[in-house]
């Protein structure tokens, strides 16, 4: 599937690519209020508005199997799996009423050069 998803963003989960200055965070997850975080989460606020919270490895992988936990498949999903990836990002498409999501993994080479 080569078409790029043309509707509204629902949700992204995009691994960091930089610290504040180079330096260490001076942040927590949002979630678990513990770790640093890796993923910048945007989402739509009541509003409909962007926002922005960050989180941690933990807290992303548990949000990405949240998503994929299918309602009439309640196993579908483990919350134990580990998903490698960097970049999740779902779309809601009003033509067929449903959700579109996309997963990215960098190579190792585009994560270390985009990591360092």
């Amino acid at each position: 599937m080569n078409r790029i998803p043309t509707g509204q963003l629902v949700w992204s989960l995009r691994r960091c690519t930089t610290t504040t200055g180079g330096e260490d965070w001076d942040r927590v997850c949002e979630q678990c209020k513990q770790v640093i975080p890796v993923f910048e989460h945007e989402h739509r606020d009541e509003q409909g508005r962007p926002s922005f919270s960050y989180l941690c490895e933990g807290c992303a992988q548990k949000k990405l199997a949240e998503w994929l936990q299918c309602q009439h498949s309640p196993d579908y999903v483990s919350f134990s799996t580990v998903t490698d990836f960097d970049l999740a990002t779902v779309y809601y498409e009003p033509k067929n009423e449903g959700e579109t999501f996309t997963l990215t993994r960098w190579s190792p080479e585009q994560r270390r050069r985009r990591l360092q």
